[in-house]
């Protein structure tokens, strides 16, 4: 995905983002940076990295529902219209939970939050 100089049709949210802190709903740090997860989103698709493990990605479709979002339909792009589906458990190494649906507790020109009662809370900035 890149960027282009189209309308965002997505309040802000269009564009990537790095992973900067990963907490439990307890409250206790999982991660920051240096597990290497990156989200992406432009229209309705969205691009999951984890570049800790190889420079794979994981594309989905997503809703903006303006104070939550909906992941789902996970593939693996292959080409040539020989795309995988992929399980929404394969999401669950970004901090999607089972259902899709994690809440936006803030979004700003520069920082994203996102949260989930299965992962917690996810801390991005925007790069």
């Amino acid at each position: 995905m890149s960027s282009c100089d189209k309308m965002d049709c997505n309040n802000g949210l269009d564009g990537q983002w790095q992973m900067i802190e990963w907490k439990s709903s307890t409250g206790e740090i999982i991660g920051g940076k240096e597990m290497k997860l990156f989200y992406s989103f432009q229209l309705q698709m969205m691009m999951f990295q984890n570049l800790s493990v190889s420079s794979s990605y994981v594309l989905s479709s997503f809703e903006n529902q303006h104070t939550s979002i909906r992941i789902y339909d996970p593939i693996k792009y292959k080409g040539n219209g020989h795309d995988e589906i992929l399980p929404m458990s394969i999401l669950s190494q970004y901090g999607v939970p089972s259902n899709g649906i994690m809440k936006i507790e803030k979004l700003s020109s520069d920082t994203l939050v996102l949260s989930s009662s299965e992962f917690g809370q996810l801390i991005f900035r925007k790069y």
